[in-house]
């Protein structure tokens, strides 16, 4: 049976092992970034980074939809002349984008107080949340054609130029506003380069495809409840040991980072089959995939746990190393989540989101009455990625059951 399934998934494998590695090699970039912060700027600077970071991970999250929405739309019309859709939707998402930046930017202060940091700062997010409905559409019209080779180097062109603004904030007396914009503005210029290039024409026929709403609405609540439970603690954690925690909390995310390199191959291939067979095969190959790469990444972190920390964000962190298992094994689990999740929005499974909606409300709970110490929160962490892995493990049985 496994020779079979190995078979018949050859190419879709050979993505999987190039985006692991390729992938792996771009998230490792990414972490350094975030490492590169954390040494040569301030505990203060890199604690109000972190908790900025939670926010621009849940402002994005427009980009994580619309990029699956896209996907979508291309596998399943691939063989007809697409090339005026990709100037539509870049129009509308452009036009959405400015509102929804606009409404941002109205709650400012409101914003500001609940994540503890200077509204001056809001500007700058909200210009990264206009961006975020414009940066997925090339990489979407891409993976929707598989072309996944060519996605993961934009996704190399970006983080070298993330690091490249990076370094000229690090080397400003006022880092925050440009470290905020390289999040957003790399994307956006590989977006603008690349989709001019992008062949869409099929077999000349053209075809009409509306923007599904109500699709892309389900999307984005699918994705910025499934982001809520690495991002919302940033912002809830008690700022007397917000750098500690922000400090376990990165390390942890270097496991997660890793398990989902290949969410956006297993969501293009899954888009572009019509079989339940070869849909379940292809999930199960990507599920298994995505656990390895966890555990894998947790036993290093933990063998050398006390290197790792003094290499990367450096020994004024080194009380943080207890905790590095059970993040590690934590993040294994949420990145199983976060694969899954992503296999029901292809097929429209959104009922998932009940149990999403539970688990944020149970973080928010728990940071409520247990924000003392850094051990009450790791703790916190743990019970909601347990629960979370737990409820979402039975919905996909049930939802594979249904289907049989």
């Amino acid at each position: 049976m496994i020779k079979n399934i190995l078979t018949s998934n050859s190419l879709f494998i050979r993505n999987l092992l190039f985006t692991s590695v390729f992938g792996g090699l771009i998230g490792l970039l990414n972490y350094l970034f975030n490492i590169f912060v954390a040494r040569f700027t301030t505990m203060e600077i890199f604690g109000i980074y972190s908790a900025v970071l939670g926010i621009i991970y849940l402002i994005q999250i427009p980009a994580l939809s619309i990029q699956a929405l896209v996907t979508k739309d291309v596998g399943k019309n691939k063989l007809f002349d697409l090339n005026s859709y990709k100037w539509n939707i870049l129009l509308q998402f452009t036009v959405l984008g400015i509102v929804f930046g606009g409404v941002f930017l109205l709650f400012k202060d409101s914003i500001a107080n609940i994540a503890t940091i200077s509204s001056d700062l809001i500007i700058y997010l909200s210009i990264t949340f206009v961006l975020a409905f414009v940066s997925p559409i090339s990489k979407g019209l891409l993976l929707g054609k598989e072309r996944i080779v060519t996605v993961n180097l934009l996704l190399l062109l970006e983080t070298i130029l993330r690091f490249i603004i990076g370094y000229f904030a690090i080397k400003s007396n006022a880092p925050l506003p440009l470290l905020i914009l390289s999040c957003a503005v790399p994307s956006v210029i590989t977006t603008l380069v690349a989709l001019p290039l992008i062949n869409l024409k099929g077999n000349g026929e053209k075809i009409n495809i509306p923007t599904d709403f109500r699709e892309l609405f389900l999307a984005t609540v699918s994705f910025f409840l499934l982001t809520v439970p690495y991002t919302l603690d940033l912002i809830l954690v008690n700022p007397e040991f917000r750098a500690e925690y922000s400090g376990v909390s990165l390390l942890g995310k270097l496991v997660y980072f890793a398990a989902i390199t290949i969410a956006s191959v297993m969501f293009a291939r899954i888009s572009n089959l019509t079989k339940r067979a070869e849909i379940t095969k292809s999930l199960l190959v990507a599920l298994s995939f995505s656990v390895i790469i966890g555990l894998g990444t947790t036993v290093v972190l933990v063998l050398f746990k006390d290197t790792i920390i003094s290499l990367s964000i450096g020994d004024k962190y080194i009380s943080v190393a207890p905790y590095l298992w059970i993040f590690g094994l934590c993040m294994t689990g949420y990145a199983l989540v976060y694969m899954v999740a992503n296999y029901f929005i292809t097929q429209r499974y959104y009922i998932y989101i009940i149990v999403l909606l539970v688990c944020c409300l149970l973080q928010v709970y728990l940071f409520s009455v247990r924000n003392e110490s850094l051990e009450m929160v790791v703790t916190n962490q743990v019970i909601v990625y347990l629960v979370l892995t737990l409820g979402t493990v039975a919905m996909l049985l049930l939802n594979l059951r249904k289907k049989e």
